[in-house]
C-alpha cells in the first residue's frame, strides 16, 4: 500500500460527539450526539474518488488550491489534504475522478462513569496467590466468567481446542499491556505498533487543554523501556485478554492465538478518521486473520457518504486480504433498522456486528447466572445490521425495583498495569488491582473475535465468509426465529462452532 506523506499539517477542527459508542456501566435510552462540523478557515479533508486508483494530477491540483497531500491511499481510493478552505474543498469536489470531499472527523467515546468497576472498591486482587495453570478453567477469577461459561467456551478448551500461535489478530484500540501476567508471550511486538505519533495523528488533539494525539512521549516519560504500543486506558489490554490469555486471572476465548496491538486511539479514545482507517490497512497488510475494531466510530452517513465510501473501501480491502473484520453494535440502545442516518462500522460492507446479552440475576460474584441469554438493554439493535450477539453484561430488572448501578452484572476484565487516565472507570487498574469489570458491546465483540481465531486454527486462514458463516450458522437462534433484530442469527456458541456436540445449557 502507497503512502505518500507530508509532514505539515493543518489541524482539522471537525468534532463528532460519540457518547453512545462507549462501553458504559449503567444502560442508558438516551440518544448520542450526531456530527456537528466546526466553520473552518482551513482544515483536513478525506478526498475519495471514483475508483481505486488517485489521478495523476491530484497532488498539483491540492498546491494549486493552497493546500497539500498528507498522505495518498493509492489501491483503496482515498487521500487526505490539509490546508484547504471551504471554498477550495469545493472547487476540489468538481474536479475529474473526485467522489467526494469532506471532513476528516475526530471521533471518539464519552468519558465513561466509575460505577462500572465501584463493585471492586474491596476486592484486592493483589493479594491472591496465583499459580501458573494449564487451562483456562484454572484462572484465579475464572468462577466470575458467566460470559464465557454462556457461550459454552469450556466445551471446546475440554477437547483441546486453543487456537494456534499462527493465527494472528489485530486490536485497533488503546494499546496493549504485553506484560501483562495473562498476555505476556502472547502479542507479537514486531508487528505492534502505535499510530499515535503519526503524521496523521499529530494533528488530531480532539479537545483544547487535553494531551494531543501523540501519546508515545507519555508512555517513554512515564513507563521507561514500554514500547509506545503500551495500554495508558486499560480497554484495550481487557479486550485482548477476552481474545486470547494465559488465564492466569481470567480466561480468553483462546490460550494460545496471537495477538498484534494497532494502537490507534489514545487513553481519551478519540482520534481523526483517517487514522483509523488507516490502522486497518496496516493490520491486514500485516497478516492480520482477524481484525477486532474497538473503535468509536458514528456519524451521519447522510452528511458524510463520501467518508462511508472510504469505510467500505478500506474494509473490502481488509477482506480481500482475508481478514475476518468484527465490531460492536454501540451501547446507544439504537434502533438501526429505522434510524437511517447513523454510520457505524457495524454498517459497513463484510463486518461482524455484534450485539450484547448478558444474565439477568446471579446470587453472588460467582453466581449462580440466571437467564444469561438476555438482550442487555443498552445494545444497538436491527435486523439489518446485527449478526450476531455475545455477552457483554446486563442489568438485573426487577419489577416494581428501581436500577442502580450495583444491579448490573459485568463482564470481568484484566487491567492494563500502565493505566493513567483519571476520568476513565478504571479506578480498580489504577489503584493496582489485577481486575475490573464493566458492561459493553465491546465485549460481546470480544469473544467473537477470539471465536473467530478458534475457527481460523481450524479451518486455515484466508476464508473470511466461511469464517463468518461458520458463526452464524452455529450461534443459539434466540428471540424470534431466523435473523433476529437483537440477536441477528444468535448468540454465539464456542462449543457448536468448532463441530462438537451440543450440550444442555446450564
Amino acid at each position: 500500500m502507497l503512502r505518500v506523506a507530508r509532514y505539515t499539517l493543518a489541524t482539522a477542527l471537525v468534532t463528532v460527539a460519540c457518547a453512545g459508542c462507549r462501553d458504559s456501566a449503567a444502560p442508558s435510552a438516551m440518544r448520542p450526539a450526531m456530527s456537528s462540523v466546526a466553520d473552518t478557515a482551513a482544515a483536513r479533508f478525506l478526498v475519495v474518488f471514483t475508483g481505486p486508483e488517485v489521478p495523476a494530477d491530484f497532488a498539483g491540483r491540492v498546491a494549486a488550491l493552497g493546500g497539500g497531500v498528507d498522505t495518498i491511499f493509492d489501491t483503496v481510493g482515498f487521500a487526505v489534504a490539509s490546508g484547504l478552505t471551504a471554498a477550495a474543498a469545493q472547487e476540489l469536489r468538481s474536479a475529474p475522478g473526485v467522489r467526494a470531499v469532506e471532513p476528516d472527523l475526530i471521533l471518539g467515546a464519552a468519558d465513561a462513569d466509575e460505577s462500572a468497576a465501584a463493585d471492586l472498591a474491596g476486592a484486592d486482587a493483589t493479594e491472591v496467590a496465583v499459580e501458573t495453570s494449564g487451562s483456562p478453567p484454572g484462572a484465579a477469577f475464572y468462577s466470575r466468567q458467566w460470559n464465557l461459561r454462556a457461550i459454552m467456551a469450556d466445551v471446546a478448551w475440554g477437547a483441546g481446542y486453543l487456537g494456534s500461535p499462527e493465527v494472528r489478530v489485530a486490536l485497533l484500540d488503546t494499546g496493549i499491556d504485553y506484560l501483562h501476567d495473562d498476555l505476556v508471550g502472547r502479542v507479537d511486538l514486531s508487528r505492534s505498533t502505535s499510530l499515535l505519533a503519526s503524521h496523521l495523528s499529530k494533528t488530531c488533539n480532539s479537545d483544547p487543554g487535553q494531551p494531543s494525539g501523540n501519546e508515545d512521549e507519555e508512555v517513554r516519560k512515564r513507563f521507561p523501556g514500554r514500547l509506545p504500543f503500551t495500554d495508558l486506558h486499560s480497554h484495550g489490554t481487557a479486550v485482548a485478554a477476552l481474545i486470547v490469555s494465559n488465564a492466569r486471572w481470567l480466561a480468553g476465548v483462546t490460550q494460545q492465538s496471537t495477538l498484534f496491538s494497532v494502537k490507534v486511539h489514545d487513553r481519551f479514545r478519540k482520534n481523526c478518521i483517517s487514522v483509523y482507517l488507516d490502522g486497518i490497512i496496516y493490520a491486514a497488510d500485516h497478516g492480520a486473520d482477524v481484525i477486532h475494531l474497538s473503535i468509536p466510530l458514528e456519524f451521519s452517513k447522510d452528511s458524510f457518504p463520501g467518508i462511508v465510501a472510504a469505510v467500505d473501501s478500506v474494509a473490502s480491502y481488509a477482506h480481500r486480504k482475508g481478514a475476518v473484520l468484527v465490531a460492536a453494535a454501540g451501547n446507544d440502545s439504537a434502533d438501526l433498522d429505522h434510524d437511517g442516518t447513523r454510520f457505524k462500522f457495524c454498517n459497513a460492507v463484510h463486518v461482524i456486528c455484534v450485539a450484547a446479552t448478558g444474565p439477568t440475576s446471579a446470587a453472588g460474584l460467582d453466581g449462580p447466572w440466571v437467564n444469561v441469554d438476555a438482550v442487555a438493554s443498552y445494545t444497538a439493535f436491527g435486523r439489518s445490521t446485527i449478526d450476531v450477539a455475545g455477552p457483554g453484561g446486563t442489568v438485573a430488572v426487577v419489577a416494581g425495583t428501581k436500577m442502580t448501578p450495583d444491579s448490573t452484572i459485568k463482564v470481568w476484565l484484566v487491567c492494563s498495569g500502565t493505566t493513567l487516565f483519571p476520568g476513565a472507570p478504571q479506578k480498580p487498574c489504577r489503584d493496582g488491582k489485577k481486575i475490573w469489570s464493566s458492561t459493553g458491546t465491546s465485549f460481546g465483540a470480544a469473544v467473537t473475535s477470539g471465536l473467530a481465531a478458534l475457527l481460523v486454527s481450524r479451518m486455515g486462514s484466508g476464508h473470511p465468509d466461511q469464517i463468518k458463516a461458520a458463526i452464524e450458522q452455529s450461534a443459539d437462534d434466540l428471540g424470534q426465529p431466523g435473523t433476529d433484530p437483537y440477536y441477528g442469527r444468535g448468540r454465539i456458541n464456542v462449543g457448536r462452532a468448532v463441530g462438537l456436540v451440543d450440550r444442555p445449557r446450564p
